[in-house]
């Protein structure tokens, strides 16, 4: 067994029952768990855009990601819309950051200030609104906490999987100019493996097959394009990994990127397909 892997083990030792638990609970505890991750991915984020030599308004993007999840806590926590009411107040707060920041910048830029702009918003809906949908799938009406961890299993087994897989089997480039190392038969074996976790566990939930099939392949396919959304990302800004907080693994931003756009498919498609 490699370092790089059991580094890899010992941090999904650690990382895994933080995250099962925080959803098991709910509530506060996931609204918190999820910030945290979430924060430090954007910081990440934009620390990647500055090491390309760009200049993104770090303090403006943090904000908006932790408002984009509090947006969605807000709707979904009962004792919060008696506050904040139902009807989303994060649109007029965007609207007032997007003309405020260009107000800014008409008497305070300066080369290259617009790129740097555009990239403190694009860090804040990648990062911020995207995952703000793990939240609004915990709090779904029927079964909400069930396809939340479900969603993960299957996020986490299509990285498993492809990491098992193309290590022994990889001979087959995938990608390779975003992702030099990865091959169709990792991708391949992580996406059965997503198909085949969901469709022993949705058994539990009394989702028909094809349904179950669905749902695995299509949290697969948004897991993986996550993944090389992110390669893209570092191959843009010239760095190996997104940090080094996550012993084996790299940084947070590394480990959440197959979740985010996982999390925007698996509510979707339970919203609009199974009508959950």
């Amino acid at each position: 067994m490699t370092l790089v892997l059991k580094l890899r083990i010992a941090s999904a030792i650690v990382l895994i029952p933080l995250v099962l638990g925080s959803v098991y609970v709910g509530g506060l505890a996931f609204f918190v768990v999820l910030t945290v991750a979430m924060l430090m991915a954007g910081w990440e984020f934009f620390g990647m855009a500055q090491h390309a030599g760009y200049r993104p308004m770090t303090w403006l993007g943090m904000v908006a990601i932790a408002l984009f999840l509090l947006d969605g806590f807000a709707h979904t926590e009962p004792s919060l819309k008696t506050i904040f009411g139902t009807e989303s107040w994060l649109q007029p707060v965007v609207a007032w950051m997007l003309v405020g920041t260009l107000a800014i910048g008409v008497f305070r830029h300066s080369d290259g200030w617009l790129v740097g702009w555009a990239l403190t918003l694009a860090g804040a809906l990648y990062i911020g609104w995207t995952g703000s949908y793990a939240i609004l799938m915990r709090a779904l009406p029927s079964n909400g906490l069930e396809w939340t961890a479900l969603s993960l299993v299957a996020v986490w087994a299509t990285d498993i999987g492809a990491f098992a897989v193309g290590t022994r089997f990889g001979r087959h480039g995938f990608f390779t100019k975003i992702s030099p190392k990865k091959t169709w038969e990792g991708a391949i074996g992580g996406w059965v493996c997503a198909v085949l976790s969901v469709l022993i566990l949705g058994e539990f939930l009394s989702v028909p097959i094809i349904h179950r099939i669905l749902f695995g392949f299509g949290l697969a396919i948004a897991a993986t394009l996550g993944d090389l959304a992110e390669s893209l990302l570092k191959r843009q800004t010239g760095v190996k990994d997104s940090g080094n907080i996550v012993p084996g693994h790299g940084g947070l931003l590394d480990r959440v990127d197959s979740l985010l756009f996982g999390a925007v498919f698996a509510y979707y498609y339970l919203v609009w397909i199974l009508r959950v």
